[in-house]
């Protein structure tokens, strides 16, 4: 990618400063406000690459202040199973032309949204199984749409998970599929200098903000309104990919 333009830039460093306020006040929201709308000025591929890029960084630095909350227990199940559903995603996009990808990714992250805002309270006791289906699936969206929340958040709502304990656990989730992801797809974002200044420092900006407002904040009520702003971007991807068919 050549050296990208002001609106570009701007975008860029828009998305991912909300991103990564939503990543460290509740846990996790990274990728599901940042993927859509980076999708939507970078393109599928260099976007959902810079997705998987960014969110490792920021998984890394949450996680080193979080370490001890991690719930090893779940994320023996989440974290394999989540790597193994890699596989199966970076087929889909080697073989996936742009326009039909940037469909599915969109598709992806409304179907999960869905189903995570369709729980509503409603618990069940937490298995293997539950685990390892909210690893795969989480997996199989990270490396297509760069979104590997909603499998997990599906997982931990229907499982009541406590909300710090999930928080802390999706951290080291999240880095080990973010790594993954860029390994199987053996790229990095190619981006321009001025890119990656401007994915870099909105990124580490927006964790700051993020970490003092997690300190007023309930995280839990705060990922309510993450939730419905992600999918808004899913929804405006979703246009772009069908208006590129036609």
């Amino acid at each position: 990618m050549g050296d990208p333009g002001g609106l570009i830039l701007l975008g860029v460093a828009l998305s991912t400063f909300v991103g990564a306020i939503a990543q460290r006040a509740t846990g996790m929201g990274f990728a599901l406000l940042s993927a859509p709308f980076l999708v939507l000025v970078l393109g599928p591929l260099e976007g959902i690459l810079a997705v998987n890029a960014a969110g490792c960084v920021a998984s890394s630095l949450i996680l080193a202040r979080v370490w001890r909350d991690v719930e090893w227990s779940r994320a023996k199940v989440l974290v394999p199973m989540g790597a193994l559903g890699v596989v199966p995603g970076a087929v889909a996009v080697a073989l996936l032309p742009e326009a039909p990808l940037t469909i599915v990714v969109a598709l992806l992250v409304i179907l999960g949204l869905g189903a995570t805002m369709s729980m509503r309270g409603r618990t069940v006791p937490p298995s293997t199984a539950l685990g390892a289906a909210g690893g795969l699936a989480s997996g199989f969206m990270n490396v297509t749409a760069g979104v590997g929340g909603p499998g997990v958040v599906v997982y931990a709502r229907a499982t009541g998970w406590e909300h710090h304990r999930f928080a802390a656990t999706v951290q080291l989730h999240g880095l080990v599929l973010g790594i993954v992801s860029l390994l199987a797809k053996g790229a990095l974002p190619s981006l321009a200098p001025s890119g990656w200044a401007a994915l870099l420092l909105s990124l580490l900006v927006g964790l700051v903000v993020g970490d003092r407002l997690a300190r007023r904040v309930d995280g839990s009520s705060l990922l309510r309104s993450v939730l419905v702003i992600a999918m808004i971007g899913a929804v405006l991807a979703l246009a772009r990919g069908v208006a590129a068919l036609v």
